[in-house]
């Protein structure tokens, strides 16, 4: 049997990390969770999961900030990321994008949110 992929979940908000988790669980994922932007670069970084899938707005660093640093590090550089988040800026989706992130808007369906997962890691 092949190994789970593990997928890391960014959102300060623990209705929706907990929503998430159970969807990417359901199809087969193992998932870490972080609290926030800060948290969820440094556990990127640190265990360089198959994809993070984070929020934009979160109010100690933004997703958009996390994204950066992510990209910053070498090892991490081409982490697959999809930002799932309710703003629907398009400068921040442009900007997202850009950095090489994928996006998809709040409120998603669970059965389309692991559809553009699976996407990012087939």
């Amino acid at each position: 049997m092949a190994q789970a992929k593990s997928i890391l979940i960014v959102d300060d908000d623990p209705v929706m990390r907990e929503v998430t988790r159970v969807h990417l669980e359901g199809a087969g994922f193992t998932v870490a969770l972080a609290h926030g932007g800060d948290e969820g670069a440094r556990k990127a970084i640190a265990m360089a999961p198959a994809a993070v899938i984070m929020d934009l707005a979160m109010p100690d660093v933004s997703g958009e900030e996390a994204l950066k640093r992510i990209r910053a590090n070498p090892a991490t550089a081409r982490l697959p990321v999809l930002m799932l988040t309710a703003w629907t800026s398009e400068e921040h989706r442009r900007a997202t994008v850009a950095m090489g992130a994928a996006w998809i808007e709040k409120p998603v369906r669970g059965e389309d949110l692991i559809s553009a997962l699976k996407q990012l890691v087939p």
